[in-house]
Protein backbone atom coordinates (compact mmCIF):
# COMPACT_ATOMS: atom_id res chain seq x y z
CA UNK A 1 0.00 0.00 0.00
CA UNK A 2 1.47 3.49 -0.72
CA UNK A 3 -0.16 6.31 1.56
CA UNK A 4 0.60 9.91 1.30
CA UNK A 5 1.04 12.41 4.69
CA UNK A 6 0.45 16.21 4.39
CA UNK A 7 1.91 18.37 6.80
CA UNK A 8 2.72 21.96 7.79
CA UNK A 9 6.29 21.03 9.23
CA UNK A 10 8.85 19.10 9.02
CA UNK A 11 8.90 16.17 11.50
CA UNK A 12 12.17 16.43 13.12
CA UNK A 13 13.33 17.22 15.61
CA UNK A 14 10.10 16.27 17.25
CA UNK A 15 9.23 19.14 19.40
CA UNK A 16 5.78 19.96 18.31
CA UNK A 17 2.69 17.78 19.17
CA UNK A 18 1.66 18.00 15.13
CA UNK A 19 5.59 16.49 14.64
CA UNK A 20 5.37 13.70 16.95
CA UNK A 21 2.24 12.97 15.40
CA UNK A 22 4.08 12.41 12.09
CA UNK A 23 6.33 10.51 13.73
CA UNK A 24 4.04 7.96 14.69
CA UNK A 25 2.96 7.95 11.27
CA UNK A 26 6.13 7.16 9.89
CA UNK A 27 6.58 4.31 12.67
CA UNK A 28 3.14 2.77 12.38
CA UNK A 29 3.43 2.58 8.53
CA UNK A 30 7.17 1.52 8.10
CA UNK A 31 6.03 -1.96 6.05
CA UNK A 32 4.40 -0.06 3.60
CA UNK A 33 5.10 2.71 0.70
CA UNK A 34 5.18 6.08 2.52
CA UNK A 35 5.25 9.76 1.42
CA UNK A 36 5.65 12.72 3.63
CA UNK A 37 4.51 16.05 1.90
CA UNK A 38 5.96 19.20 4.11
CA UNK A 39 7.96 22.19 3.82
CA UNK A 40 11.72 21.90 3.88
CA UNK A 41 13.26 21.97 7.27
CA UNK A 42 15.17 25.44 8.49
CA UNK A 43 18.48 24.16 9.34
CA UNK A 44 17.86 20.64 10.32
CA UNK A 45 19.28 18.06 8.14
CA UNK A 46 17.47 15.34 6.79
CA UNK A 47 16.75 12.33 8.30
CA UNK A 48 16.85 8.82 6.30
CA UNK A 49 13.74 7.46 7.85
CA UNK A 50 11.53 4.93 6.36
CA UNK A 51 9.59 7.53 4.32
CA UNK A 52 10.33 9.86 1.02
CA UNK A 53 9.93 13.42 1.59
CA UNK A 54 8.62 15.80 -0.75
CA UNK A 55 8.43 19.49 0.08
CA UNK A 56 6.59 22.00 -0.98
CA UNK A 57 7.19 25.78 -1.57
CA UNK A 58 6.73 27.90 0.70
CA UNK A 59 7.71 31.56 -0.33
CA UNK A 60 7.20 34.61 1.68
CA UNK A 61 5.36 36.39 -1.39
CA UNK A 62 3.14 33.31 -1.85
CA UNK A 63 2.41 33.41 1.37
CA UNK A 64 1.45 36.86 2.14
CA UNK A 65 -1.35 36.83 -0.84
CA UNK A 66 -2.27 33.25 0.58
CA UNK A 67 -2.88 34.76 3.68
CA UNK A 68 -4.69 38.11 2.93
CA UNK A 69 -7.09 35.80 0.71
CA UNK A 70 -8.01 33.54 3.75
CA UNK A 71 -8.46 36.82 5.73
CA UNK A 72 -11.09 38.13 2.82
CA UNK A 73 -12.96 34.55 2.56
CA UNK A 74 -13.25 33.57 5.83
CA UNK A 75 -10.92 30.71 6.11
CA UNK A 76 -8.60 29.96 9.30
CA UNK A 77 -5.61 32.49 8.77
CA UNK A 78 -3.14 29.92 10.11
CA UNK A 79 -4.25 27.87 6.96
CA UNK A 80 -3.11 31.03 4.89
CA UNK A 81 0.55 31.05 5.88
CA UNK A 82 0.98 27.47 4.74
CA UNK A 83 -1.12 27.74 1.66
CA UNK A 84 0.14 28.82 -1.88
CA UNK A 85 -0.37 28.66 -5.96
CA UNK A 86 2.99 26.89 -6.22
CA UNK A 87 2.13 24.71 -2.78
CA UNK A 88 -1.14 23.58 -4.03
CA UNK A 89 -0.01 22.83 -7.55
CA UNK A 90 3.33 20.99 -5.52
CA UNK A 91 1.05 18.97 -3.95
CA UNK A 92 -1.08 18.17 -7.01
CA UNK A 93 1.81 16.73 -9.09
CA UNK A 94 3.21 14.50 -6.08
CA UNK A 95 -0.09 13.27 -5.95
CA UNK A 96 -0.92 12.32 -9.76
CA UNK A 97 2.64 11.22 -9.80
CA UNK A 98 2.05 8.87 -7.08
CA UNK A 99 -1.15 7.55 -7.35
CA UNK A 100 -1.00 6.52 -3.51
CA UNK A 101 -4.27 4.76 -1.71
CA UNK A 102 -4.56 6.75 0.85
CA UNK A 103 -4.04 10.80 1.77
CA UNK A 104 -3.26 11.74 5.29
CA UNK A 105 -3.99 15.69 5.46
CA UNK A 106 -2.69 16.53 8.47
CA UNK A 107 -4.25 19.39 11.12
CA UNK A 108 -7.09 22.06 9.11
CA UNK A 109 -3.87 24.43 8.08
CA UNK A 110 -3.24 21.99 5.41
CA UNK A 111 -7.26 21.95 4.74
CA UNK A 112 -5.96 23.58 0.83
CA UNK A 113 -4.01 20.63 0.41
CA UNK A 114 -6.69 18.34 0.60
CA UNK A 115 -8.88 20.10 -1.85
CA UNK A 116 -5.90 19.59 -4.23
CA UNK A 117 -5.93 16.31 -3.41
CA UNK A 118 -9.70 15.95 -4.59
CA UNK A 119 -9.24 18.05 -7.29
CA UNK A 120 -6.14 15.82 -8.77
CA UNK A 121 -8.34 12.69 -7.96
CA UNK A 122 -11.28 12.86 -6.05
CA UNK A 123 -11.37 8.58 -5.98
CA UNK A 124 -8.65 8.60 -3.44
CA UNK A 125 -9.90 8.54 0.07
CA UNK A 126 -8.57 11.08 2.51
CA UNK A 127 -8.08 10.71 6.54
CA UNK A 128 -8.13 14.16 8.41
CA UNK A 129 -5.60 13.62 11.24
CA UNK A 130 -6.95 16.75 12.81
CA UNK A 131 -4.79 15.94 15.39
CA UNK A 132 -6.20 19.36 18.24
CA UNK A 133 -9.48 20.42 17.43
CA UNK A 134 -8.22 23.91 16.65
CA UNK A 135 -11.66 25.66 16.72
CA UNK A 136 -11.72 24.78 20.67
CA UNK A 137 -8.05 25.38 21.04
CA UNK A 138 -8.99 28.87 20.04
CA UNK A 139 -11.52 29.13 21.75
CA UNK A 140 -10.22 28.08 25.18
CA UNK A 141 -7.47 31.38 24.14
CA UNK A 142 -10.12 33.43 23.60
CA UNK A 143 -11.14 32.70 27.20
CA UNK A 144 -7.65 33.66 29.17
CA UNK A 145 -6.96 36.25 26.89
CA UNK A 146 -7.79 40.13 27.66
CA UNK A 147 -9.21 42.33 24.73
CA UNK A 148 -8.27 43.16 21.76
CA UNK A 149 -6.30 39.57 21.67
CA UNK A 150 -9.39 37.43 23.03
CA UNK A 151 -11.80 39.15 20.05
CA UNK A 152 -9.13 38.20 17.70
CA UNK A 153 -8.22 34.51 19.15
CA UNK A 154 -12.55 34.34 18.98
CA UNK A 155 -12.61 35.37 15.15
CA UNK A 156 -9.95 32.45 14.12
CA UNK A 157 -11.91 30.35 16.54
CA UNK A 158 -15.01 30.82 14.03
CA UNK A 159 -12.76 30.25 10.72
CA UNK A 160 -11.32 27.00 12.27
CA UNK A 161 -14.97 25.61 13.14
CA UNK A 162 -16.65 26.33 9.94
CA UNK A 163 -13.41 25.38 7.93
CA UNK A 164 -12.66 21.77 10.35
CA UNK A 165 -16.41 21.11 9.91
CA UNK A 166 -16.27 21.30 5.41
CA UNK A 167 -12.79 18.93 6.20
CA UNK A 168 -14.48 16.30 8.25
CA UNK A 169 -17.87 16.08 5.34
CA UNK A 170 -15.51 15.22 2.77
CA UNK A 171 -13.28 13.00 4.58
CA UNK A 172 -13.36 9.32 4.78
CA UNK A 173 -12.23 9.32 8.10
CA UNK A 174 -11.15 12.01 10.71
CA UNK A 175 -9.22 11.59 13.62
CA UNK A 176 -8.44 13.77 16.98
CA UNK A 177 -6.34 13.20 19.68
CA UNK A 178 -8.81 13.01 22.62
CA UNK A 179 -12.51 12.37 22.61
CA UNK A 180 -13.05 15.75 23.68
CA UNK A 181 -11.43 16.94 20.28
CA UNK A 182 -13.94 14.55 18.33
CA UNK A 183 -16.37 16.06 19.48
CA UNK A 184 -15.73 19.34 18.82
CA UNK A 185 -14.99 18.07 14.99
CA UNK A 186 -18.47 17.04 14.79
CA UNK A 187 -17.62 13.83 12.72
CA UNK A 188 -20.62 11.76 11.10
CA UNK A 189 -21.92 8.80 13.01
CA UNK A 190 -18.99 6.18 12.15
CA UNK A 191 -16.57 8.32 10.68
CA UNK A 192 -15.02 9.37 13.87
CA UNK A 193 -11.70 8.14 15.69
CA UNK A 194 -9.80 8.83 18.55
CA UNK A 195 -6.26 7.88 18.15
CA UNK A 196 -4.04 9.55 21.02
CA UNK A 197 -0.25 10.91 20.69
CA UNK A 198 1.87 8.20 22.25
CA UNK A 199 3.91 9.23 25.01
CA UNK A 200 8.04 7.80 24.84
CA UNK A 201 8.51 5.09 27.38
CA UNK A 202 11.19 6.60 30.10
CA UNK A 203 12.78 4.43 32.34
CA UNK A 204 12.49 6.58 35.85
CA UNK A 205 14.37 5.69 39.19
CA UNK A 206 11.69 4.98 41.70
CA UNK A 207 10.20 8.01 43.39
CA UNK A 208 11.24 6.91 47.16
CA UNK A 209 15.12 7.54 45.33
CA UNK A 210 14.42 10.81 43.75
CA UNK A 211 14.81 15.05 45.54
CA UNK A 212 11.85 17.15 46.11
CA UNK A 213 11.96 18.54 42.07
CA UNK A 214 8.97 18.96 40.36
CA UNK A 215 9.02 19.29 36.65
CA UNK A 216 7.26 21.29 33.81
CA UNK A 217 8.39 19.92 30.52
CA UNK A 218 7.85 19.98 26.82
CA UNK A 219 7.36 22.85 24.45
CA UNK A 220 8.41 25.72 26.62
CA UNK A 221 7.10 28.15 23.97
CA UNK A 222 4.08 26.92 23.73
CA UNK A 223 1.24 29.61 24.76
CA UNK A 224 -0.83 27.79 27.01
CA UNK A 225 2.45 25.89 28.87
CA UNK A 226 3.44 29.60 29.41
CA UNK A 227 0.59 31.27 30.78
CA UNK A 228 0.24 28.38 33.14
CA UNK A 229 3.60 28.36 34.29
CA UNK A 230 3.51 32.13 34.85
CA UNK A 231 0.18 31.72 36.82
CA UNK A 232 1.75 28.54 39.11
CA UNK A 233 4.96 30.78 39.60
CA UNK A 234 2.53 33.80 40.61
CA UNK A 235 0.07 31.70 42.65
CA UNK A 236 1.40 28.18 43.68
CA UNK A 237 5.18 28.41 43.55
CA UNK A 238 6.44 30.36 46.85
CA UNK A 239 3.76 28.81 49.28
CA UNK A 240 5.21 25.29 48.01
CA UNK A 241 8.68 26.30 48.91
CA UNK A 242 7.26 27.51 52.01
CA UNK A 243 5.90 23.83 52.84
CA UNK A 244 9.16 22.41 51.62
CA UNK A 245 11.83 24.68 51.81
CA UNK A 246 13.88 22.29 49.61
CA UNK A 247 12.03 21.82 46.61
CA UNK A 248 12.93 22.98 43.33
CA UNK A 249 11.43 24.23 40.63
CA UNK A 250 12.88 22.55 36.97
CA UNK A 251 11.17 23.47 33.44
CA UNK A 252 13.07 21.68 30.95
CA UNK A 253 12.14 21.58 26.79
CA UNK A 254 12.46 23.43 23.79
CA UNK A 255 12.49 27.11 22.87
CA UNK A 256 11.30 28.54 26.43
CA UNK A 257 9.82 31.99 25.55
CA UNK A 258 10.99 34.88 27.41
CA UNK A 259 8.49 34.55 30.30
CA UNK A 260 9.44 31.63 31.14
CA UNK A 261 13.34 32.18 31.28
CA UNK A 262 12.59 35.17 33.75
CA UNK A 263 10.96 32.58 35.76
CA UNK A 264 14.42 31.04 36.08
CA UNK A 265 15.28 33.97 38.38
CA UNK A 266 12.77 33.02 41.15
CA UNK A 267 14.11 30.94 44.04
CA UNK A 268 14.22 27.27 43.60
CA UNK A 269 13.68 27.82 39.80
CA UNK A 270 15.85 26.46 36.93
CA UNK A 271 15.07 26.57 33.11
CA UNK A 272 17.10 24.32 30.54
CA UNK A 273 16.56 24.85 27.13
CA UNK A 274 16.66 22.74 24.31
CA UNK A 275 17.42 19.51 26.40
CA UNK A 276 17.96 16.72 23.42
CA UNK A 277 16.47 14.49 25.83
CA UNK A 278 13.92 14.93 28.66
CA UNK A 279 14.27 11.29 30.49
CA UNK A 280 17.08 12.40 32.97
CA UNK A 281 14.98 14.98 34.23
CA UNK A 282 12.15 12.60 34.24
CA UNK A 283 13.98 10.04 35.97
CA UNK A 284 14.88 12.60 38.52
CA UNK A 285 11.72 14.73 39.43
CA UNK A 286 9.57 13.66 42.35
CA UNK A 287 6.55 15.19 40.41
CA UNK A 288 5.52 16.34 36.57
CA UNK A 289 2.73 19.27 36.49
CA UNK A 290 0.50 20.41 33.71
CA UNK A 291 -0.81 23.77 35.11
CA UNK A 292 -2.34 24.89 31.68
CA UNK A 293 -5.97 25.84 31.50
CA UNK A 294 -6.18 26.25 27.51
CA UNK A 295 -4.98 24.31 24.96
CA UNK A 296 -6.79 21.05 23.02
CA UNK A 297 -5.62 17.61 22.74
CA UNK A 298 -3.08 15.82 25.41
CA UNK A 299 -0.70 17.39 26.85
CA UNK A 300 2.25 15.43 25.61
CA UNK A 301 3.87 16.32 29.31
CA UNK A 302 1.35 14.42 30.95
CA UNK A 303 1.61 11.10 28.69
CA UNK A 304 5.16 11.46 29.43
CA UNK A 305 5.28 11.93 32.86
CA UNK A 306 2.54 8.84 33.07
CA UNK A 307 5.12 6.31 30.51
CA UNK A 308 7.88 7.06 33.61
CA UNK A 309 6.02 6.30 36.68
CA UNK A 310 6.14 9.89 37.46
CA UNK A 311 3.20 11.51 39.49
CA UNK A 312 1.53 14.08 37.66
CA UNK A 313 -0.69 16.79 38.59
CA UNK A 314 -2.69 18.59 36.19
CA UNK A 315 -5.18 21.32 35.65
CA UNK A 316 -8.65 20.39 34.99
CA UNK A 317 -8.96 21.65 31.30
CA UNK A 318 -5.90 19.08 30.62
CA UNK A 319 -7.01 16.30 32.34
CA UNK A 320 -10.03 16.35 30.23
CA UNK A 321 -8.26 15.27 27.30
CA UNK A 322 -7.48 12.22 28.85
CA UNK A 323 -8.80 8.53 28.48
CA UNK A 324 -11.91 7.80 29.97
CA UNK A 325 -10.67 5.70 33.13
CA UNK A 326 -7.80 8.49 33.86
CA UNK A 327 -9.40 9.52 36.90
CA UNK A 328 -7.32 7.90 39.23
CA UNK A 329 -4.56 7.99 37.21
CA UNK A 330 -3.21 11.63 37.93
CA UNK A 331 -3.41 14.43 40.65
CA UNK A 332 -6.45 16.91 39.21
CA UNK A 333 -6.21 20.57 40.97
CA UNK A 334 -8.03 23.29 40.47
CA UNK A 335 -7.70 26.30 42.81
CA UNK A 336 -4.09 27.48 43.82
CA UNK A 337 -4.98 26.10 47.23
CA UNK A 338 -5.49 22.75 45.91
CA UNK A 339 -2.23 22.82 44.41
CA UNK A 340 0.01 24.32 47.57
CA UNK A 341 -2.03 20.93 49.16
CA UNK A 342 -1.36 18.34 46.69
CA UNK A 343 2.26 19.10 45.78
CA UNK A 344 2.90 19.17 49.64
CA UNK A 345 1.46 16.19 50.56
CA UNK A 346 3.57 14.36 47.63
CA UNK A 347 6.85 15.94 48.01
CA UNK A 348 6.41 14.65 51.17
CA UNK A 349 4.84 11.16 51.04
CA UNK A 350 7.13 9.23 48.80
CA UNK A 351 4.88 6.39 49.24
CA UNK A 352 1.93 8.27 48.03
CA UNK A 353 3.89 9.56 44.95
CA UNK A 354 4.94 5.85 43.80
CA UNK A 355 1.31 4.93 44.01
CA UNK A 356 -0.07 7.55 41.63
CA UNK A 357 3.07 7.15 39.67
CA UNK A 358 2.58 3.42 38.83
CA UNK A 359 -1.41 4.10 38.62
CA UNK A 360 -0.33 6.93 35.86
CA UNK A 361 2.43 4.14 34.05
CA UNK A 362 -1.15 1.46 34.27
CA UNK A 363 -3.05 3.58 32.06
CA UNK A 364 -0.62 4.62 29.67
CA UNK A 365 0.50 1.46 29.03
CA UNK A 366 -3.41 0.52 28.16
CA UNK A 367 -3.66 3.54 26.05
CA UNK A 368 -0.68 5.36 25.01
CA UNK A 369 1.63 2.84 24.74
CA UNK A 370 3.54 3.18 21.22
CA UNK A 371 2.19 -0.24 19.97
CA UNK A 372 -1.00 0.66 20.71
CA UNK A 373 -1.23 4.07 19.10
CA UNK A 374 0.32 2.21 16.37
CA UNK A 375 -2.36 -0.51 15.99
CA UNK A 376 -5.08 2.43 15.35
CA UNK A 377 -3.26 4.08 13.18
CA UNK A 378 -2.79 1.39 10.32
CA UNK A 379 -6.58 0.29 11.63
CA UNK A 380 -7.46 3.70 10.43
CA UNK A 381 -5.35 3.46 6.93
CA UNK A 382 -6.86 0.09 6.14
CA UNK A 383 -10.41 1.34 6.97
CA UNK A 384 -9.99 4.23 4.48
CA UNK A 385 -8.52 2.24 1.84
CA UNK A 386 -11.27 -0.60 1.97
CA UNK A 387 -13.76 2.50 1.17
CA UNK A 388 -12.52 2.87 -1.97
CA UNK A 389 -13.42 -0.44 -2.74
Amino acid sequence: MRVALISSRYPFPPWRGNQVRTVEWIEALSQHRLDIICPRPDGEALRDVAAEFHHYPLGLVSRAGSFLRAAVAGRPLQEGLYESGPARRFVSDIIRASSPDVVIVQMVRCAWAGEAVEETNPSIPIVFDAIDAMGLHFERAAMNAAAPLAVAYRAEAARCRRRERAVVEKAQISVAVSQRDLEALEAPAGRGRVISVAGREVQATSVEDTAPIVLLSGNLGYRPTVQGAEWFAREVWSEVRKRVPAARWIMAGARPAPAIRRLGNLPGVEVHADVPDLGEYLGSARIAIAPMSSGSGVPMKVLEAMAAGVPAVVHPWAAEGLADGSDDAVAVASHPEDWINCLADLLGDAGAARDLGERGRDQWRQHYHPDVVAGKIRQVVYDAADSAC
